[in-house]
C-alpha cells in the first residue's frame, strides 16, 4: 500500500518517489555550495597559510566559488536525470538538461579563469625577480590571451552541445572572414609589431625613447598598441608596427650621459694664459665627484668671430635627468670660478671698428 502511494503519478506523469527524491537532491545540491565554500575557507586556507608558497593561497582564495558551482550543477543535472522529464508534447526533458549543460560549460570556463589568474600571479612574482620590466608587461597580456582563448573554446563547446555544427558555422563565416582579414592588415602589423617589441626588447616600461617625433616615457605596451607618457604629461598611443619599421632611440640605456660645451674668452687673453686655464679646466674635470673619467677633453678649438673657444667634453656619470642638470650646473659654476681666478674675462659677442685714416678728424679741429 506504501509502495503504491509512492508510485502514484503526481505531476507530468511522475511519480510522487522520484519527485521527493529529487528535491532531496536539489537541496543537497544547495548545500554542497556551502559545505565546499566552507571546507576552502576554514580548512585549506589554514593548510596554506602553513607553506611559503603564495600560489596555493591564491587558489585557495580564488577557485572555492566556481568549483561550488560546479559541483552543484552537476548534482542538479543528476536530480534532473532522475526525474524523468516529460518529453512530449513539448521536451522539457531536453531543454532541461541542455540549459544544465551550458551552466556546466559557463562553470568550467569561469574556474579555468580563475586558475589563469593563479598562473599570472605565479608568473608575475617569477619576472619580478627579473631586471628586465617588460616581461611584467607581457604578464597581463598573457593572462588576457588565455582567457580570450577559454572564452572562445568553451562558446564553441556550448554550440556544438546544443546541436549545432560548428564546422557549417565556421564555412559559412568563409567570405565575411576573407573580407574581415583584408580589413584587419593594419591589425596584424602591428600584432607583429608586439612580436618584435616582445623578443627584441628595444625597450621595457618606463625607458625614455625617441620616434618618429614622439619622446617620452612608455607606459604600457598592449597587443596591438604602446603608450607613451610625453614629458608634458600627455599620452600618446603609438601602434606597434611602427616598432617594426622605424628606428628607435632609447636614451636609458645609455650607461652615462654626455655634456658638450663652448667657452668663449677674450681675445686679450694671450697664449700662456690660455694652457694655464686649459691645465686648471682638465684638472677640475678629473677631480669632479659627478664627472665619469672614461672619456674628457678640454681643448683650444676655433677663433670665434669675438671670442677664442674652448670645447669641453665630458660625461656624467648619472643618467637620470635632475641628477645630470645638478651636475652640469655645478660644473659650469666651477668653470666661472676658474676663469676669474685666472683673472680672464667670458666672451660675449663685440665689435671693434678701425678707421683706417683717422687724421680728417684732427684736421677738422
Amino acid at each position: 500500500m506504501g509502495i503504491d502511494f509512492l508510485d502514484q503519478e503526481v505531476l507530468w506523469g511522475i511519480s510522487l518517489w522520484r519527485l521527493l527524491l529529487t528535491t532531496l537532491i536539489v537541496f543537497i545540491g544547495l548545500a554542497s555550495r556551502r559545505l565546499i565554500q566552507s571546507l576552502f575557507r576554514n580548512i585549506l586556507s589554514k593548510q596554506a597559510s602553513k607553506t611559503s608558497i603564495q600560489w596555493d593561497n591564491e587558489f585557495v582564495e580564488f577557485t572555492p566559488a566556481p568549483i561550488a558551482a560546479l559541483i552543484q550543477i552537476a548534482i542538479w543535472f543528476l536530480a534532473a536525470t532522475l526525474l524523468q522529464l516529460p518529453t512530449e508534447p513539448l521536451d522539457i526533458a531536453l531543454y532541461v538538461q541542455q540549459g544544465l549543460k551550458v551552466a556546466i560549460w559557463f562553470a568550467v570556463a569561469w574556474l579555468l579563469m580563475r586558475l589563469v589568474d593563479v598562473l599570472a600571479g605565479a608568473l608575475g612574482r617569477a619576472s619580478a625577480k627579473t631586471e628586465s620590466r617588460l616581461d611584467d608587461q607581457l604578464i597581463p597580456l598573457i593572462r588576457k590571451t588565455l582567457k580570450v582563448v577559454i572564452a572562445i573554446t568553451i562558446v564553441i563547446m556550448v554550440i556544438q552541445n546544443l546541436g549545432y555544427s560548428v564546422t557549417s558555422l565556421i564555412a559559412s563565416l568563409g567570405v565575411g572572414g576573407l573580407a574581415l582579414a583584408l580589413a584587419a592588415q593594419d591589425t596584424v602589423a602591428n600584432l607583429f609589431g608586439s612580436v618584435v617589441v616582445f623578443t627584441d626588447k628595444p625597450f621595457q616600461v618606463g625607458d625614455w625613447v625617441q620616434f618618429q617625433g614622439v619622446e617620452g616615457t612608455i607606459e604600457e605596451v598592449g597587443f596591438r598598441t604602446t603608450k607613451v607618457r610625453r614629458f608634458d604629461k600627455s599620452i600618446v598611443t603609438v601602434p606597434n608596427s611602427t616598432f617594426s619599421t622605424n628606428p628607435i632611440t632609447n636614451h636609458s640605456r645609455r650607461p652615462i650621459r654626455r655634456i658638450k660645451m663652448n667657452v668663449g674668452v677674450t681675445y686679450e687673453t694671450n697664449a700662456e694664459q690660455l694652457k694655464s686655464l686649459m691645465a686648471d679646466l682638465r684638472k677640475l674635470i678629473s677631480e669632479h665627484e659627478g664627472i665619469d673619467q672614461g672619456f674628457n677633453f678640454v681643448h683650444f678649438t676655433e677663433f670665434g668671430d669675438s671670442s677664442l673657444n674652448l670645447q669641453i667634453y665630458c660625461f656624467t656619470k648619472s643618467t637620470v635627468w635632475t641628477d645630470f642638470l645638478a651636475v652640469r650646473e655645478d660644473l659650469m659654476l666651477q668653470i666661472m670660478g676658474v676663469v676669474e681666478r685666472h683673472g680672464l674675462e667670458m666672451a660675449f659677442p663685440t665689435r671693434t671698428v678701425y678707421f683706417r685714416d683717422e687724421r680728417w678728424g684732427a684736421d677738422e679741429k
